[in-house]
Formats: structure tokens, sequence, C-alpha cells
């Protein structure tokens, strides 16, 4: 612990004093992953199909021998808060460096809807506690571990897509009327599974029912690469979690897009009604194996499971009403968790970290 918090300290000094001369490695990572959705995003056509490798040692990895939740990123004192980019996102908004001393908070990189499902347990060195999405989270945060909790809404309004706004205006005028498919995935520990064909029923079904003209899976880093998809349809990945660009390609998506489609009650949602863009539930129940986890944390993850599927019966009901009700039902039901109505300044961000 001692010789820890020493080492921290040794780099977040050399990091304040030196800049982008130190911390090689790290910078490296950035502009190799940079490289990477660049590719994917500025050649025509776009091609958002990014493999899942990631970077470590000065090169591209299978990560597949890798334990669970590994990441190579060494930004932040807690491996969690680099996964997905949130930690790049919220300096980049903060107009602090992107490589510097670590933040003294520990950033929650996803949804939560039970109350005693957990990421991360509080450490003495994150003295300033949590960020989280919603609300509810923050809540629950602070009266169970008595620690500062901060709700700053959902993490895509801190995201920039990856294309300047006349780039977004022509590949939309290129794609058409576009549907953004996302499905219940798997995770290191749980795999999810499906039957894949009726959800690319349902979706044919969905696409000519409201006059979509492209349709864009998108599948997460863990998910199968071959599907049974159309061929006119277009396959998209976001990469491996540890991309600190993995939100941005996201948010580009959801940019080019009028409406999203899916199965399940997932951080996806939020995200896609922050955008005010159109949801779709696809009637096609996903299945969860839990047998990898421990007893504890296979309760743990059963119980937000069945609240989620609670919540996914709220949002079906809602999205069968009219709008403009369909609209505000929607956002008062996911407001909770995502915060939508939340969007701190800079400033407030850099004084609640005391930085």
């Amino acid at each position: 612990m001692v010789r820890d918090q020493f080492r921290w300290s040794a780099i977040s000094f050399s990091r304040r004093l030196l800049r982008q001369r130190i911390a090689r490695t790290e910078w490296e990572a950035l502009s190799a992953w940079r490289g990477l959705v660049h590719q994917a995003y500025q050649g025509q056509p776009i091609q958002p199909n990014l493999c899942s490798d990631l970077w470590h040692h000065s090169r591209f990895q299978n990560p597949s021998a890798r334990k669970a939740f590994f990441t190579p990123n060494r930004r932040e004192r807690e491996a969690s808060s680099h996964h997905y980019g949130h930690d790049i996102q919220l300096k980049r908004y903060a107009g602090i460096p992107l490589v510097g001393p670590p933040l003294p908070v520990l950033l929650e990189h996803g949804l939560k809807v039970s109350e005693g499902a957990r990421f991360e347990t509080p450490k003495a060195w994150a003295h300033r506690g949590y960020l989280c999405m919603g609300p509810l989270r923050a809540r629950w945060l602070r009266e169970q571990h008595q620690v500062p909790a901060r709700a700053i809404g959902p993490w895509i309004q801190f995201a920039q897509p990856l294309l300047n706004s006349d780039q977004l205006k022509h590949q939309r005028q290129r794609w058409g009327k576009t549907l953004l498919v996302v499905l219940a995935h798997s995770w290191d520990q749980v795999e999810r599974s499906m039957h894949q064909q009726a959800c690319v029923d349902a979706v044919k079904t969905l696409a000519e029912e409201r006059n979509y003209q492209q349709v864009v899976w998108l599948r997460h880093w863990k998910d199968p690469e071959l599907l049974p998809l159309p061929k006119h349809w277009i396959s998209a990945c976001n990469g491996h979690r540890s991309n600190p660009w993995f939100l941005d390609a996201l948010r580009t998506l959801l940019e080019l897009c009028d409406g999203v489609a899916s199965n399940a009650f997932g951080t996806h949602l939020g995200y896609a009604a922050a955008l005010n863009k159109q949801l779709h539930w696809i009637d096609v129940a996903a299945e969860q194996d839990l047998s990898h986890l421990s007893s504890d944390k296979a309760a743990e993850e059963d119980a937000e499971w069945q609240e989620r599927k609670r919540l996914s019966t709220e949002l079906r009901k809602n999205l069968s009403n009219p709008q403009p009700q369909q609209q505000m039902e929607v956002r008062a039901l996911l407001e909770p968790y995502w915060g939508l109505t939340i969007r701190p300044s800079s400033e407030e961000l850099i004084r609640f970290l005391n930085l």
C-alpha cells in the first residue's frame, strides 16, 4: 500500500512537470488507437468494423489469452477507469492532460440498475469517491459507502464524433434513414446468447415497416464476428474495451442513425435517448450463463438481470404509446439511471475533482 502510494505520487509529479516528455508508452497507445479509428472512418466507404485486438507492448495483440478485465493502460490508478475511454472523455471535456496525474475518483464505466450491484469498491486514494451517470446510482453509492458520489449524466455526451459536421451530413445522405442494432452482449465472465436468426428476422421486419434504408449491426468485441446478416447490412464494432476512442466511435454511429433497436436494457439505450434517437424493442429474449462466477457474484448478477428485465417490460410498454407521450415516458423511465437532464460544466467537474 505504502509502496504503491509512493509510486503513484512520483508518477503524478513527473507527469505534471514533464508532460508529454514522460509516459511515452501511454501517449504511444493513444496515437495507435487513434490511427485505428482514423482508418475506419476517414476512407470511403467508411469501415466501422474495428478489430477486437488491444494495443500492448507497442503492437496490437489478440486479447483472448488475457485474464478477465485486463487492460494495458496505466493512465489511471484504477484499471476499470480506462474501460471504453471514460477517463479520456472526462479529461478532454475538462481541458486537462489526457495523460497526467491520476484522477482522485473512481469512474463507473457502465450501467447498474439494482442497488446491490457493484463495479469497484471504494479506494483510500479516491478521496473524491465516484463519478457515475444517474442520480439514483449516485445516491446508492453515497448511502452504501459513505463517500462522495456525483452523477454527471450519460457518458456519451462527452464523446466527440470521428467525423466533422460536413462528413456526418454526407454520410447520412449516402445511407439514408438508418437503424442501429445493439443486442445484449457477453462480457468477460458472463456469456449471453440468443436466437440470432430470430433477431435478424425481427430487424428485417422492423426496417421494412419503419422504412429504414440501411441497417448497421453493432456487435460487442466479445461477440461472434461472423453473423448471418443480409449482404447489404453493415457490420460494425467499436473495438476492444481498452480503445480510448471507443465512445467516440459509438457517438459517430449514433449521430449517423435515426433509430436504435435492441433486446437489452443496456447502456446504449440511454445513450440513444440522450441523442434523441427513436428507440425500438426487439422481442427476442437473451439468456445468460453465470456458471463462471462465484455464488455471491452470480446472485448479484442475477438480481441485476431480473431488474433489467422488469425495466425492459416498462420500456416496451412505453414504446407502444404514440408521440409525444412515448418520448416523455421513455425519458422519465431512463432518467434515474442515466441522468439525461444532467450536464455539468467543465468548471464544475474540475471543482468536484479538486484539481
